[in-house]
């Protein structure tokens, strides 16, 4: 006679928990030229669940305890180490992962996904090469590899951007018909027209340029005005319009 009641209150309490379960989704891909991975394993151990991606790369585990949570990435039996996450009870949270398939400890990039504009990592380089490709050019470390420029401002010439020195050497293009200088970012932070050269190609993992004004918001710092670290003086174009060059490090 007690047996129904009981399984009553497991089936509610089953259904709780899952009620109040979170979840976890996203992508994993190649830090190399951003394509899908498929069998990379993501996995919570302390939950005891896992997942596999897909031929696209995606994944999604379910059932998973709020709090925060440690994430291991697995691919062809070399394992990352542990990525903290807080997750939320009935709600999903979105990563995005990159692997260096070629690396011995597969160099891993294992973050929540953002707005592209604001994104600052080689995650954002690879979401904003999906919206932007059309308004810029994006250099992956696999087309830089056969490239094979011998320093980043090389690379820049095939945009149209050339070394210029005055009273310093800086990145310059022309735009309506005046010369600029053009805004660079290194790793999401600004200001390194004058040194940027000094960073050796093999480390770089991706380079976006930007051939006019950039989306909004994505680099809000990088307009010119006087007295700027780019200002050129007087008869310049306008704010913005000589674009902008991001560069992402390995």
């Amino acid at each position: 006679m007690t047996t129904l009641p009981l399984m009553a209150a497991t089936l509610l309490a089953v259904s709780h928990q899952l009620d109040s379960a979170a979840v976890i989704r996203g992508k994993a891909s190649s830090s190399f030229n951003g394509r899908p991975l498929a069998g990379v394993m993501i996995s919570v151990p302390a939950a005891q669940k896992f997942v596999v991606t897909d031929v696209d790369g995606q994944f999604r585990l379910t059932g998973l305890p709020s709090g925060l949570q440690h994430i291991r990435v697995s691919y062809q039996g070399r394992e990352t180490g542990d990525f903290q996450f807080v997750l939320q009870a009935r709600r999903q949270k979105r990563l995005a992962v990159l692997l260096d398939v070629e690396a011995y400890d597969l160099s891993p990039l294992v973050v929540e996904v953002r707005g592209a504009n604001y994104w600052r990592d080689l995650a954002g380089f690879y979401e904003r090469r999906g919206w932007y490709r059309g308004f810029a050019r994006f250099f992956t470390r696999e087309e830089i590899t056969h490239v094979r420029p011998t320093k980043i401002s090389t690379l820049l010439t095939m945009e149209g951007i050339a070394t210029r020195c005055f009273d310093l050497c800086m990145p310059t293009r022309f735009s309506r018909g005046a010369l600029c200088a053009v805004p660079i970012n290194v790793n999401g932070l600004p200001w390194a027209e004058d040194n940027y050269d000094r960073i050796s190609v093999d480390d770089v993992a991706g380079v976006e340029v930007y051939r006019g004004e950039p989306p909004f918001g994505l680099s809000p710092v990088s307009r010119v005005t006087a007295g700027s670290s780019i200002w050129m003086g007087g008869g310049f174009p306008s704010a913005g319009s000589c674009g902008l060059v991001m560069i992402w490090t390995r």
